[in-house]
Order: C-alpha cells, then sequence, then structure tokens
C-alpha cells in the first residue's frame, strides 16, 4: 500500500476517530457445545464497502475523503495537505448517477466545464485554467486514462489538487497547469462485493453496470474486481443516441513485504445522429461576420448536427510493484500506457450566428484522431530523524512518452442552418489514416524528470515543512525541440493552535513546452524555453465539530507567446504576454448536523491578460457550489439536493461579447432497503429542475454552449 507520511499515519490509521469512520466491529461468540465448550468462532471484522485500508477512511458525510493522495507526497490528510485539495468517493458519484467524470466534478466550485454536456470530448476548466480529459491521472500517473471522456464506474476516488504543481506529479501529456485530478481504481476488498446497477436517465437510456470483487487465498492475498458496464439509448440532444461500453479488471496481491497491482480497461463511446453546438456571435471578420450581440440561448437539446456518428476507442494498462527493503524504507515502479482512436463527430461542432433571427452558418467534420501514451516511474520513500526533526524524502524518476495525429475533412461554414431550428448538413466523408508523422496534425512529445521531495515534521510535527523539486526535460522529436527545467516547490504547514486549525502556505510551479518558432518571425528557428507558471497560496483549514472547512487566497502568473515589435522588418516572438489570475477559494464537507451534511465551496477568481489589460475570456469571477443531505426520520431515505451558481465571463479575448451569470438547481434522493437478505439501494436525480435555458460557458475564444435540459436519472443497485 502506498506510504502515508508520519503525520497521516498517526492521524489517519491509528486513532479510534478513524476506526469508527472504517466501520470496525469485531465479535467473538463462545461455543455452547457440549464437546468442546472452550471453542469460539473467529474474529470477524466487518468494514463498508466504500472503505480501503489502503486509503484515507471518508469523513463524515460520506461525500468526500479525509485525505488524498498528492504524488509525490504520497497519501496525506486533507488537514497536513500543504496545497488546497479535496477527494470525493464512490457514494458521491452513485448519489447522483454519475456516468463520466464530469456529474462529479459539477460538485466543485473550482471546475467549470468548456465541452457541453454528453459531449464525446470533456473539458474543463479548473482554477481559471483549462485541462482536458487526456490530462487526469490514473494512480497517480499520467498517460493512462482516456483521452475523451472518463468513466466513473471503475474508480474509487476522485481527487482535485488545484493549481500548477508540477513537483507534486509530473507534466501531464497535453501540458495542463490548471491542477492534479487524480482517479484511483477500484481494489478487492476483504468482503466479497457483488453489485448490479440498472440506471435510467432520460429521455430512453439505460445502462447495466456489474461490480464484483474477491480476495483469494487462506490470508485473503490476491485480490480480483471487475467492472463492466454496457448501456445504450437516446441522450444529449433531441434524437441523439449513445452508447458506452466498459470493461475494467484490477488485480492485486498483499505479499509480506512486497505488494503488486495491475489495472487494465477499455472503454467504446459512441454518438449517432447529432451532437448540441457551440456557437459565436462576433464570427471571424472580414471572411464571416457574426450578429454581434448575444441571442437568448436555444433549448439545451436541440440538436446541431442530425446525421453525423462518432466513436472513441480507448484502452489501457497500468502495472505497480513496492517493496519493503525495511521498516522505514520502501521503492517501487509502475509502467503502463494507453490508446486511443476517435473516429466521426469527435469535435468542430461549432457554428456562427449572422442574424437576429437565428441564421447561422454551421461548420462540421470527420475526425481521424489517434493518440499513443507510455509512461513509467521508479523511486524509493525513507523515514528518517535528524535530531528531533522527521523526515519522509521521496526520491523518483519519470518518463511520459506521447504521440498524436489528427486528420480531418472538413465542411467549413459550409452550409446555412438555425440556432432554434437547425437543419440535417452532409456529414464530409471519412478522411484517410496515413500514420502518425505523416497526419495533418501531428505531434510527439517526451518528457523525462528526476524529482525530490522532503517533508520534515518539527516540533511534534506542529510545523509541517516540505521542500523539494523536479528537474524537467522536454522534447518534441518532430520539431527537434530539446530544452530542460528546474522547478522547486517550497511548503508548509503549521499548527499553532492545535490539531483542528492548520495554516498552509506554498510556492509551486507548473511547466508547459515551449516551441520552435515558425516562419514569420525575425527569430524564426529559435527554440524557445518551456513556460514557467508560479502560484503562491496561503490558506487555513479548519476542523470544526465533524466539517472540514479549506479557505485559501492564491496568485497564479502564466506566461504566454506574444509578436513583439522589435524594430525590425518583422516582430519577434516571446514569452512576454502573462495570464495573471488572483482568487479567494473556500472548501467545505462534513456533517453540519446529525442528520444534515454538506458538501461545497465558493471560488472567486480575477484573470487578466497583463500585455492587453483584459479580462481572461472563459473564466467566470463567481462560482458556487453548495449541496445538502438530509437523513429523513425514514431509515435508510436520504434527500438533498444542490445549487450551482457561475458568474458573468467574458466570451472572447476582445472583451466585446458578455456571457450573463446563471443559476441551477439539482435534487436527488436515495433509498437503502432489504428484500429478505438482499441489500438493494435506490438512486433518483434531476438535474436542472426548472428546465432553465441558459449559456453555460465556453468553448475557446468566442464560442458559447448552451446548458443541457432538465435531465432526469433513475437507478438501483442489487447487492448479492
Amino acid at each position: 500500500m502506498p506510504q502515508l507520511n508520519q503525520a497521516t499515519s498517526r492521524k489517519i490509521r491509528l486513532t479510534p476517530v478513524a476506526l469508527a469512520l472504517l466501520g470496525f466491529s469485531a465479535g467473538v461468540s463462545a461455543q455452547t457445545a457440549d464437546t468442546d465448550p472452550a471453542a469460539t468462532l473467529p474474529q470477524v471484522t466487518v468494514r463498508s464497502k466504500y472503505e480501503r485500508e489502503d486509503l484515507p477512511v471518508r469523513a463524515p458525510g460520506h461525500k468526500a475523503a479525509s485525505g488524498a493522495r498528492l504524488g509525490i507526497l504520497g497519501a496525506t490528510s486533507i488537514a497536513d495537505a500543504p496545497v488546497h485539495v479535496n477527494a470525493y468517493t464512490r457514494e458521491l458519484a452513485e448519489d447522483w448517477s454519475a456516468l463520466t467524470l464530469q456529474d462529479v466534478l459539477e460538485n466543485d466550485s473550482a471546475v467549470v466545464f468548456t465541452t457541453n454536456k454528453n459531449h464525446l470530448l470533456q473539458n474543463f476548466n479548473l482554477r481559471g485554467l483549462d485541462m482536458s480529459a487526456i490530462d487526469i491521472a490514473t494512480n497517480g500517473l499520467y498517460g493512462i486514462a482516456p483521452a475523451n471522456q472518463v468513466p466513473v464506474e471503475m474508480f474509487e476516488r476522485i481527487e482535485v489538487l488545484r493549481g500548477p504543481n508540477v513537483l507534486l506529479s509530473g507534466m501531464p501529456p497535453a501540458s495542463s497547469v490548471a491542477g492534479t485530478v487524480n482517479m484511483v481504481t477500484k481494489r478487492a476488498l476483504p468482503q466479497p462485493i457483488a453489485d448490479l446497477t440498472m440506471t435510467y436517465a432520460s429521455r430512453s437510456y439505460f445502462q447495466a453496470h456489474a461490480d464484483v470483487g474477491q480476495r483469494f487465498g487462506a490470508e485473503k492475498r490476491l485480490g480480483l474486481r471487475f467492472n463492466g458496464v454496457y448501456g445504450k439509448g437516446e441522450m444529449g440532444a433531441e434524437d441523439e443516441k449513445q452508447s458506452r461500453r466498459v470493461g475494467a479488471l484490477s488485480l492485486d496481491y498483499l505479499g509480506d513485504r512486497a505488494r503488486f497491482s495491475l489495472d487494465v480497461y477499455n472503454g467504446v463511446n459512441k454518438i449517432d445522429n447529432g451532437s448540441p453546438g457551440m456557437y459565436s456571435f462576433l464570427g471571424q471578420p472580414p471572411q464571416l461576420t457574426g450578429v454581434g450581440y448575444l441571442l437568448a440561448p436555444p433549448r439545451g437539446d436541440v440538436n446541431m448536427f442530425r446525421g453525423t456518428h462518432g466513436k472513441y476507442d480507448n484502452s489501457g494498462i497500468l502495472a505497480r510493484a513496492e517493496f519493503d527493503f525495511t521498516e522505514n524504507w520502501q521503492g517501487y515502479v509502475a509502467m503502463g500506457g494507453s490508446n486511443s482512436v476517435g473516429q466521426g463527430l469527435m469535435f468542430g461542432t461549432r457554428a456562427i450566428v449572422t442574424r437576429a433571427d437565428g441564421t447561422t452558418r454551421g461548420a462540421i467534420y470527420n475526425v481521424d484522431t489517434r493518440s499513443q501514451r507510455r509512461t513509467a516511474e521508479a523511486g524509493v520513500i525513507g523515514k528518517f530523524d535528524t535530531g528531533s526533526v522527521k523526515h519522509r524524502l521521496q526520491l523518483s524518476a519519470n518518463i511520459l512518452t506521447m504521440k498524436e495525429g489528427t486528420n480531418n475533412n472538413a465542411c467549413n461554414y459550409c452550409y446555412t442552418t438555425n440556432l432554434y431550428n437547425p437543419v440535417t448538413p452532409v456529414f464530409p466523408s471519412a478522411p484517410l489514416w496515413t500514420g502518425y508523422e505523416t497526419a495533418t496534425v501531428a505531434s510527439k512529445y517526451d518528457f523525462q524528470s528526476l524529482a525530490v521531495a522532503d517533508t520534515m515534521g518539527i516540533a511534534e510535527d506542529k510545523v509541517l515543512l516540505t521542500v523539494g523539486g523536479r528537474h524537467q526535460t522536454v522534447k518534441m522529436p518532430y520539431r527537434n525541440y530539446s530544452e530542460s527545467r528546474f522547478s522547486p516547490m517550497v511548503a508548509a504547514v503549521v499548527r499553532p493552535w492545535g490539531d483542528d486549525i492548520s495554516l498552509f502556505g506554498n510556492y509551486t510551479e507548473g511547466l508547459e513546452p515551449g516551441q520552435v518558432v515558425g516562419v514569420g518571425y525575425s527569430n524564426s528557428g529559435e527554440a524557445l524555453a518551456p513556460k514557467v507558471s508560479k502560484q503562491i497560496e496561503l490558506g487555513v483549514k479548519l476542523q470544526a465539530g465533524e466539517m472540514t472547512h479549506t479557505l485559501s487566497a492564491f496568485q497564479i502568473k502564466r506566461p504566454s507567446f506574444i509578436s513583439v515589435s522589435e524594430g525590425g522588418r518583422l516582430p519577434a516572438l516571446r514569452d512576454d504576454g502573462e495570464q495573471r489570475l488572483q482568487g479567494l477559494e473556500w472548501s467545505a464537507y462534513g456533517n453540519l448536523s446529525t442528520n444534515l451534511s454538506l458538501l461545497g465551496g465558493i471560488t472567486h477568481i480575477k484573470s487578466k491578460q497583463r500585455n492587453t489589460g483584459r479580462d481572461t475570456y472563459g473564466v467566470p469571477e463567481w462560482r458556487a457550489r453548495i449541496g445538502l443531505e438530509w437523513q429523513t426520520p425514514v431509515q435508510g431515505l436520504k434527500v438533498g439536493g444542490r445549487v450551482i451558481h457561475t458568474g458573468a465571463q467574458w466570451a472572447d479575448s476582445g472583451n466585446r461579447l458578455r456571457v450573463p451569470s446563471w443559476n441551477r438547481l439539482d435534487l436527488n434522493a436515495s433509498y437503502a432497503t432489504k428484500f429478505g437478505n438482499t441489500p438493494v439501494r435506490f438512486n433518483a436525480s434531476v438535474e436542472n429542475v426548472t428546465g432553465k435555458r441558459y449559456w453555460i460557458g465556453l468553448f475557446g475564444d468566442g464560442f458559447a454552449m448552451a446548458g443541457a435540459p432538465r435531465t432526469f436519472k433513475l437507478a438501483a443497485t442489487v447487492s448479492f
């Protein structure tokens, strides 16, 4: 199992409260048989199927966990983490009958999605910076997760760490610096599990999900867990049909001094006969001019692209081995990779609105996009003391390679349709795949890094000081690019008034590849250094009763390449631009009272482009997600809901068009009972209860997306 830091080990694994949250109970019953009056039954340990011994326990309310994995810092309690991080549980996903990562991250105020609900691609904005599904980590490693959207059925936890942090996790494949979203895969539990979940979603989508697992052998050392999903029906836009198929197998072995695990998955998503759209009201002058102002949004299920189809196929594998050299020193090695193929209507669901009556010019693409990612990491973790100072030291070496290729046949704003009453376009023919290097858009990235981090416990762990750094090398073989950068991190947690209040602060960096300057610039051919984003964050964490609060203030400076006149005939491309984000974040989870729990947060961000003085488009200043759940007097019946608020945001980089703020109400309920001796759980949820029409957010410069319509989900889980 992953090594915890010293403070985490004390707080999570040894306290009576932790054991109680694990659902620990044991009993020894006397056997009164005449032949052996001293005979006893063996000790029995009963744990919730939502708990694992190698993960931080669930917090009160069970929507979040009491700790998270922080990359090179290991599994750490929230109170001891020197960063703003939350870990969401599988129970939260089940409460909302979640199908993909988006259904869970909608509970996080730091997250705003930048692709339509139920789109084949899931891109989002975390703490004001963009991230795509390909940049999601799996068990701490990049390059394993699907490239388009992440199914939640194969995962136990979803950990969200906000802000640039190249030391903690390295560089993701698409080089986002928004933060880290880590998915923790399921494992076999001490007790067998066999769950079957049937889900219905409006309009007519049906899904079956089987989750089975068991440990084998006299000492239960070998574990197997399988999750299989098949769903099909109408979902998303009107008359659009979707299907999803997921198979995920997890194997693990627990030895006395060694542990091994293997995760394998395959997932296929398909759409047929349509997709919602993304709309520009400014156009692309002088070629095509938009109406110039925002129109009322269409229904959330308007089908802009009937007659189209798309398919995304992902497969991945991840193996890990851990060895205990001594009681305090451990070594580990992990390796894996993934392949992804997307064909058909993947993206390019764009349209330019040209008249006040909704007249629109549509663009549509038939795409063939493929990617291969390979990764490996090896390291050593040690605990030792120097005088009164306790150390947790980790060293690691990591490699990640990715190559991508995309061909497409385009109908580029070639037909006339209408925002409110679209016509059916002619779908272009499929492009011919010719190979990665000869694709129309081809790229290859090689990342290599060495990292070291030392967390020091001072004054009986009242002060936790973390120092470290990662030396990262970035190569782009297709462009003869190779550059390196050392990225430091300094962070601290201080508890001057006991364990209930933690003050924390950090300086972290994010890293993005530079580029080789192309033609048209005076410095053509120059290899620009990697872009370094810098974050400073200060905050406080408060344990108040059964509630955990995190409040932080941060500033992020992210460079950008801009054209700079230097007195010559041609301008030069330099990294003289800068995006500056300043924000405040509050997040909370736990029990407000015996029967009432809360999960939510509020995020305030001001983001500006320093070279132009304009606000950054697509970054709403205010975001709020407040969810409550009430345990009713009826045994097993819980009801809840959440309020989502997203503030106004600029729709374009020129700050000419502003998308108004919006609010949404979602409700859910669950009922756990038994039919005979068989546990059954029913879940129901409705998103956008009022059926509101609204512009939910932005994709790219100037393209607004309509919010999804009222959506119902019903699910029943039978535990055999």
